[in-house]
């Protein structure tokens, strides 16, 4: 959808641009014009009392249209006028310059051509090219037949009225083209804000569904668990310490569970990232203190560590703990209870390798989601994940980079 409203978003904008063009060709064709009209006057020269007359009529039909030109391109200074008055009012301008040359007994050919094209940009700034067209190929019509008096079938005077109505409905038609451009890019836009913002209504709703469940079942299942640990260490008889503390580290773990559990609550239940980052998030830094954890419980587990590497985003640190962990918790309920974990920052990446031995004889059938949540973690983090390993010996090399997706 995204690369729909941006392929709409581009052909607005090529729309626009050409739609200034064709302003632009349409004023540099006036000045041409204008300049070339100018020069003519003044090197005809004006000898006789005809002459002399002929020669005012062209410099009145030529300022005449230039003052409507300025007009409608807003050149002259219109106070509080609206634009379709300045528009209409530039038009009625435009058209006394044919009219006043043909009055002074002139040839109004500069002045309806500088009308017709100037239809163009008339249409192009909000006002009806038919009618438009229309009424300046009518006047440029009257002003030619008038002029050279050879009858209403005169093609001069055919050919300006088809030329100025042509031009003007060209400039309402590009405009058209050029708002229904535009209306189709906010309808699109509309359409995907909607479709968005049902996406995260359902996704908020699922979150909730989620936290529920989570609530009502996990966390009520790991609180009775605690319980029953708790009981079973008061229960237990004197010299039983070796029992008395599995059961306590039992406790401990067991506290942590409910303590993460509860901070998953809190982060589906937020509405804002703000929020959920309130608690502290797993890092690099505590991956000591993970593989503590699991030699409290029981895994002999040897360590080649390193400190953060400089620069290390947050994001793939996290994504380090994380895979360690998942990683741990798979040797400790499929391995031996043994395992190694390696650590090492070269070449701007970080390789993590956490392996262990299998146990032969466990069931193949029962597998959980781990493997793709380290892999999903490695991804999201710009990294890749890979197994490794023969049948005695399982193997997980997690390789992020340092500075995240941005490098």
């Amino acid at each position: 959808m995204s690369s729909v409203l941006l392929d709409l978003s581009v052909r607005g904008r090529a729309s626009t641009r050409r739609l200034r063009l064709l302003d632009l060709g349409s004023l540099i064709v006036t000045v041409v014009a204008s300049v070339v009209a100018l020069v003519s006057l003044v090197a005809n020269g004006i000898t006789d009392g005809r002459q002399v007359e002929e020669g005012i009529g062209g410099y009145v039909g030529l300022g005449v249209s230039l003052l409507g030109v300025a007009i409608i391109r807003d050149l002259v200074p219109r106070g509080s006028v609206s634009t379709r008055t300045r528009l209409r009012l530039g038009t009625l301008v435009l058209v006394l310059g044919p009219l006043s040359s043909v009055a002074l007994r002139t040839d109004p050919v500069v002045s309806w051509n500088l009308a017709a094209f100037t239809g163009f940009a008339i249409a192009l700034r909000g006002l009806s090219g038919p009618l438009v067209g229309a009424f300046i190929g009518l006047v440029s019509y009257v002003s030619i037949v008038m002029f050279q008096d050879i009858g209403w079938a005169n093609p001069t005077a055919l050919a300006a009225a088809a030329m100025s109505f042509a031009f003007a409905s060209a400039g309402t038609a590009l405009r058209s083209y050029a708002q229904f451009q535009q209306e189709v890019e906010s309808r699109a836009v509309e359409a995907i804000a909607a479709r968005e913002a049902d996406a995260h209504r359902r996704v908020a709703e699922e979150r909730l569904s989620i936290a529920r469940d989570l609530h009502d079942v996990v966390g009520h299942e790991i609180a009775v668990l605690g319980i029953h640990l708790g009981v079973a260490e008061v229960s237990l008889p004197d010299g039983a310490e070796t029992s008395r503390a599995s059961l306590e580290k039992a406790r401990t773990s067991v506290q942590s569970v409910l303590h993460e559990t509860q901070r998953v609550l809190h982060v589906l239940r937020s509405d804002t990232q703000t929020s959920a980052d309130s608690a502290p998030t797993p890092d690099f830094a505590r991956i000591p203190a993970l593989i503590e954890s699991y030699r409290a419980a029981g895994v002999v587990v040897e360590a080649e560590l390193i400190d953060a590497p400089a620069g290390l985003d947050p994001e793939v640190s996290t994504a380090a703990y994380r895979i360690v962990q998942e990683a741990l918790t798979n040797a400790q309920k499929h391995g031996v209870g043994s395992a190694s974990v390696s650590v090492r920052a070269e070449k701007r990446l970080l390789t993590l390798s956490i392996s262990n031995r299998r146990v032969l004889d466990r069931e193949p059938g029962l597998r959980g989601f781990g493997l793709i949540g380290m892999r999903e973690r490695a991804h999201s983090a710009g990294g890749t994940l890979r197994i490794e390993g023969n049948d005695d010996e399982y193997r997980v090399v997690a390789q992020l980079p340092i500075a995240g997706r941005r490098n």
